[in-house]
């Protein structure tokens, strides 16, 4: 058998699929995200899907390599995926250990409470993704920050993605909440974000709760899209 003919998609390339494909963050936060303008993303993304879908139609090899991303082979982001996330670079050894156990429920770490208002005696919000606040809480130094994230309330699609990222970028390691959708928590997932469901409770009883491990963790999805 002779070789089979390649295809080679870029890392610039592939990450555009992960973004928007995998994702679903639209196009503008994506290339924001991949610091390209839109029209060079819009480029990649069509260069992607024309290289995949030669690969699979005619009967050729895919291989990742190039683009404009260089990787160090020695290092992977926390988060799972080999570019330059915002996470920042770690050395394989450490991620590995880091994996070898999920965050537990009362560690010291940042956790994100979904807020109906910004304040530690208000109502968590139950929807995750059009939650009004983000209420950052540091349950080592005990002090917190308010994120606003009141853009996503009406966002007519992507508002759970946008509120996971919000927290990704926030450095917290569990979330607090009452529902996410299917991408919503695909996305904190794959960050290594725990994700913890309360109801009725006002946002320092939550932590309280948590610091307490008395809180239900969730293990997958449990609405559709758009809540």
């Amino acid at each position: 058998m002779g070789e089979i003919e390649e295809v080679v998609l870029h890392h610039d390339e592939l990450e555009a699929i992960r973004l928007k494909d995998l994702l679903g963050i639209p196009q503008e936060d994506a290339a924001k995200q991949m610091n390209v303008s839109q029209p060079t993303f819009h480029r990649l993304l069509l260069s992607a899907h024309e290289k995949m879908a030669h690969a699979v139609v005619d009967g050729k090899a895919l291989r990742i390599e190039g683009g404009s991303i260089t990787i160090d082979e020695k290092f992977t982001p926390p988060c799972g995926w080999r570019h330059m996330c915002k996470h920042g670079w770690r050395e394989k050894s450490v991620l590995q250990k880091d994996s070898a156990s999920s965050n537990e429920q009362g560690e010291t770490m940042k956790v994100a409470i979904t807020s109906v208002d910004g304040t530690l005696d208000g109502v968590v919000d139950e929807r995750f993704g059009r939650s009004r606040k983000l209420i950052i809480y540091d349950s080592g130094s005990k002090n917190h920050e308010v994120v606003d994230n009141e853009k996503n309330m009406n966002s007519p699609q992507g508002a759970g993605i946008q509120s996971a990222q919000n927290v990704v970028d926030s450095g917290a390691g569990a979330v607090i909440s009452g529902h996410l959708g299917p991408n919503a928590f695909r996305v904190l997932q794959t960050a290594g974000v725990d994700v913890y469901t309360v109801s009725g409770m006002t946002v320092i009883q939550a932590i309280q709760a948590y610091e307490q491990g008395k809180l239900a963790k969730m293990t997958g999805p449990d609405v559709s899209g758009h809540w």
